[in-house]
């Protein structure tokens, strides 16, 4: 279940419930999975993980998906991974705030299992 050379994904949600489920998909996926809370742990965990993709909560308490998003850019070595923003926002500002900031993919909460799958498929065959 932990084999290396399964695509690592970081789940980022300050609600359990959604890492939670997220997990579950991803581990369903053949993906391995960590996940965190908020936006501090998981700049934490990109200093001692190499995951392939980060999904990231857009609204979360401290430090929000964006903030997130650009700091994890300016990590070194980092440019190499795939950042996808879930938002129960769905508006064409967030999503260009979102790529501005840096991420690949933005995706509407709830999202659509298939186009999560289908998403996180194509980032990581880029990688």
């Amino acid at each position: 279940m932990n084999d290396p050379a399964r695509p690592l994904v970081l789940v980022v949600d300050d609600d359990p419930r959604s890492r939670e489920l997220l997990q579950l998909l991803l581990v369903a996926d053949g993906y391995r999975v960590s996940s965190v809370a908020d936006g501090p742990a998981a700049l934490e965990s990109l200093a001692t993980q190499a995951p392939q993709v980060m999904l990231v909560d857009l609204v979360m308490p401290g430090m929000d998906g964006l903030e997130l998003c650009r700091r994890a850019r300016q990590m070194a070595n980092r440019g190499r991974l795939a950042l996808v923003v879930l938002s129960g926002m769905d508006d064409a500002e967030t999503r260009r705030n979102a790529l501005e900031a840096g991420a690949d993919a933005v995706m509407a909460k709830p999202f659509d299992r298939r186009e999560l799958r289908e998403c996180l498929a194509a980032l990581c065959t880029e990688r």
